[in-house]
């Protein structure tokens, strides 16, 4: 089980069902959110200003949101903040199905996987038995 998740998406649905369905396979402690790639920018200033608050070991990112982008919000944070969670990691849950953007995604070496929406708990029943050790 990871013990912090951070969820970036403008959809309130998506969120909602990501988060019920993680709650029913126990994948994480603890789900928060953000609406978008400049609030998921502020979250990771925010854990830099106070190192006491643990930081998430994994993101699920989107990569269509108004404001930022999910690869805006890619680009600062391996550039300003991997540095300091290096042990994060990203899965991009995205609606797309271009294949530039699975291809580009998984070039970078935070991101672990391309999922296309919506996710279902044999999905993530498969990430949390590959990516973590209870």
């Amino acid at each position: 089980m990871f013990k912090k998740i951070l969820c970036v998406d403008d959809d309130p649905v998506t969120l909602m069902i990501l988060k019920m369905t993680m709650n029913k396979c126990n994948f994480t402690s603890i789900v928060e959110t953000v609406a978008d790639g400049t609030e998921a920018v502020l979250y990771y200033e925010e854990l830099l200003q106070n190192p006491s608050i643990e930081a998430p070991e994994l993101i699920f990112l989107d990569l269509n949101m108004p404001q930022m982008s999910g690869w805006a919000f890619l680009d600062i944070f391996i550039e300003r903040f991997q540095k300091y969670f290096p042990e994060t990691k990203v899965i991009i849950l995205s609606s797309s199905i271009d294949p530039e953007d699975i291809r580009k995604s998984l070039v970078m070496r935070c991101v672990k996987e391309f999922i296309s929406k919506p996710i279902n708990t044999t999905t993530l029943q498969r990430l949390k038995a590959e990516m973590t050790v209870d």
